[in-house]
Parts: C-alpha cells; sequence; structure tokens
C-alpha cells in the first residue's frame, strides 16, 4: 500500500484527537518497527481494526510505513515523549489504572500455571491422529498462548490465515474442521471486529495443562 505525504500537525491539535487504542499504539511501536499481524497478537484486535487505526494515525503524521513495517514518525515519536512528561494527564492515569485493573485480575487467577510445557505438548502431537498441517495450527497457537496468556488469534480472511499458520488456503476449512470436530481448536465469525477469531478450547488447554489424555474421537490419544 502506497501512503501519500502526510502534513505535520501541531501538538495541540494532535492532543485533541490522540485517546484510546491510539494511545495503546503508540506505546507499542516506541522504539521499534511492527507488522499488522504483530501488533493483531499484541492487542488481540482483528488485522483490519489495527490497520484502520494505523492509517488515522499516519493522517494525523504520527507514524510511517517502511514496506509492511509500521514505526512511529518523528511527530509521533515527539508526541509520545510529550505524553510520559504529564504524569497527571487524563489520558496516562487512565493508561495506568487499566494496567492496575488488569494486574489485580491476574493476581486473582487461579494458580493454574498459564504456560504449558513443550515436553507436554510434544508428547501430545506425538500421540495425537493429527496431521501436519493440524500439528501446525496447535502448535502455533500454543506458542502464542505461551507468549501472551491469549488463546485466540483475529484475521481478516482465509489468506492471512493459511499464511499465518502456513497452510494452503484450500486447507484451511479442512483443517479447521478437524480441529474443531476434536474439540481443540474453534473457529467463527467475529461480526463485532467483521473478522475470523480462531483459538484454543479452554478445556483442551486446562487438560493439556493437567497432563490428561484420553481416546479422540479419530481412534488416538486426545486430551480431555
Amino acid at each position: 500500500m502506497t501512503l501519500p505525504t502526510s502534513s505535520t500537525i501541531s501538538t495541540t491539535t494532535s492532543f485533541s484527537k490522540v485517546r484510546g487504542f491510539t494511545v495503546d499504539l503508540l506505546f507499542h511501536l516506541k522504539n521499534r518497527e511492527l507488522r499488522v499481524i504483530d501488533l493483531v497478537e499484541l492487542t488481540g484486535k482483528s488485522s483490519q481494526y489495527v490497520r484502520r487505526y494505523l492509517i488515522n494515525m499516519w493522517k494525523y503524521g504520527l507514524t510511517e510505513k517502511n514496506g509492511s513495517f509500521w514505526k512511529l514518525s518523528e511527530d509521533g515519536v515527539s508526541f509520545l515523549s510529550y505524553l510520559e512528561s504529564l504524569p497527571n494527564n487524563n489520558i496516562i492515569i487512565r493508561k495506568n489504572k487499566e494496567r492496575i485493573k488488569k494486574d489485580e485480575r491476574k493476581n486473582n487467577e487461579s494458580c493454574v500455571p498459564k504456560k504449558l510445557k513443550q515436553s507436554s505438548i510434544a508428547l501430545w502431537l506425538n500421540k495425537s491422529s493429527l496431521d501436519d498441517a493440524e500439528k501446525v495450527v496447535v502448535e502455533v497457537l500454543v506458542d502464542h498462548y505461551n507468549r501472551t496468556g491469549s488463546k485466540f488469534l483475529y484475521f481478516s480472511d482465509i489468506y492471512e490465515i493459511a499464511e499465518r499458520f502456513k497452510i494452503r488456503p484450500d486447507q484451511v476449512n479442512k483443517v479447521f474442521m478437524n480441529l474443531k470436530q476434536d474439540r481443540i481448536v474453534y473457529n467463527y465469525r467475529d461480526r463485532s471486529h467483521d473478522a475470523w477469531k480462531i483459538g484454543l478450547y479452554k478445556a483442551f488447554v486446562h487438560a493439556l495443562e493437567r497432563g490428561r489424555h484420553t481416546k479422540g474421537s479419530r481412534g488416538e490419544n486426545n486430551v480431555l
């Protein structure tokens, strides 16, 4: 996508426009360049949702695009520094309160470990009846869960799904039909985000954490 040249905006104008998810993206892009898919994983939002905000931020002069990577523009870096220099600013206060609430929720969660042991995953995959493409899907979702604590990912279309899981577009329907049938991975169209939501069933994750296995619907060891 080629973006036309944008004009620099004043700090006052920027400050009146920037809030909410835009502020989140400013912090995510601090001192690094990220792709839309990276920001999707970090935020849990759909690629279309993230892309729309990035383009709006570009219109305000806050971001730049380098190939498939997005980064803060010089104005974006300056504006983020400006926000960080105002500890009493309402935006910063709200963000800090949200982080505190999030940390409190995490502390109140069950003591069951969030990370799934790689040895348990490898053992289960070796004993399962999944084909190679299905195993890749499970491995990608488990890796995402271990890194972020989120059991799901959002995708805009079948081609983005195929690219993320390294499978052919014509394999996608069959792969996810089988995984859904075995109650391992679910997928559905999330109309609120206009995107496909794909994730691990909670029961599957909990059973894998406890290391409990049984016969699956395709005659091999599965998780119950």
